[in-house]
């Protein structure tokens, strides 16, 4: 396994990360039936694939993701590095409405003293006394960056947190955070179908050192393999609103799937492999983080540190995932 070291913050992870939004179910995630006994199994397998690095978030599953993994950790917790945020929270209605999911309402909240509580919960939750990367979820217009970024800063200090990270934001707002204190990360969302957040925002992160952290890149699923075309999923599923799920694109995502054929055999992998390789790169500061509930997901997924595509297949693959975006809405 590769690995990188995430800023300046000293913590080397794995350029592979376990996402855990799927394990914390749901409406969001309606399909997911996750056990102790299934994640056990799961971080035992990365620690055999040097995978050490795993995401998750307080409103994954309404404090179901965490709960999980922190059960899952116990006389784990040293082989990995965990990432959490805060930001988003449903225990009070101060802050800002950001959505209603699973029968609670979540405020969007980055005030010195939200951010504090916000650890404290989640520290409960997992059963955990720090954790190593934490993160803005959301980004506020309501709060000074001086006044989050600060408190991150005492919390490192006091030895709760050891390293800073931000997601949702944007180049200028990484840039307000810098000068109060260092990123190890930015997490955002970006794929070869929706490449947007990654043209200022890539390079802005090779310059001032900071890892850009990748989420989303087999978009909920719909480029993990032509096994999902035409799946369907209940309302309120995060999936269900997918572009590329969408019963008109069926055919297109088809297209696509028998042009990548060639490539999967000549790289020996999978099309999600594919996709991932692609995505990585793009950058030496990337880190991929894939939504992985299961072991042999895990196994595969790992398999992309050792493909390199050629610049003519990337170029392929960019252009014939243009033609899918040019396509009529």
């Amino acid at each position: 396994m590769r690995t990188m070291m995430l800023g300046t913050s000293g913590l080397e992870a794995s350029v592979i990360a376990i996402g855990t939004y799927g394990i914390g179910g749901g409406n969001t995630w309606s399909d997911t039936k996750v056990s102790v006994e299934s994640i056990v199994s799961l971080l035992d397998a990365a620690t055999d694939l040097g995978v050490n690095l795993i995401d998750t978030a307080p409103v994954y599953g309404i404090g179901n993701s965490e709960e999980l993994m922190g059960k899952a950790l116990k006389g784990r917790r040293d082989r990995f590095l965990l990432q959490t945020k805060c930001g988003l929270n449903w225990r009070d209605a101060e802050g800002h409405i950001e959505y209603v999911r699973d029968g609670k309402h979540v405020y969007r909240n980055l005030s010195a003293g939200a951010i504090r509580q916000d650890l404290e919960d989640s520290l409960k939750r997992m059963g955990l006394d720090h954790v190593d990367i934490y993160m803005t979820h959301r980004q506020s217009d309501a709060v000074p960056v001086e006044e989050t970024m600060g408190e991150l800063q005492r919390l490192i200090q006091e030895g709760k947190i050891r390293a800073a990270g931000i997601s949702r934001a944007s180049p200028e707002i990484l840039r307000e955070y810098l000068k109060v204190g260092p990123v190890a990360l930015v997490q955002e969302k970006f794929s070869i179908l929706d490449r947007q957040n990654g043209e200022d925002y890539i390079p802005t992160c090779e310059k001032t050192s900071t890892a850009f952290q990748v989420y989303f890149s087999l978009e909920t699923g719909a480029l993990a393999g032509p096994q999902n075309i035409g799946k369907e999923f209940p309302e309120g599923d995060l999936r269900r609103g997918s572009r590329w799920f969408a019963k008109e694109m069926q055919p297109h995502m088809r297209a696509l799937y028998d042009g990548w054929q060639t490539l999967t055999e000549k790289y020996h992998c999978s099309y999600a492999n594919l996709v991932q390789a692609w995505t990585l790169q793009q950058s030496a500061s990337l880190n991929l983080l894939t939504g992985i509930r299961r072991v042999e997901s895990l196994i595969d997924t790992a398999k992309v540190v050792d493909i390199r595509l050629s610049e003519e297949d990337v170029r392929k693959m960019r252009d014939d995932c243009d033609n899918l975006l040019a396509l009529p809405r």
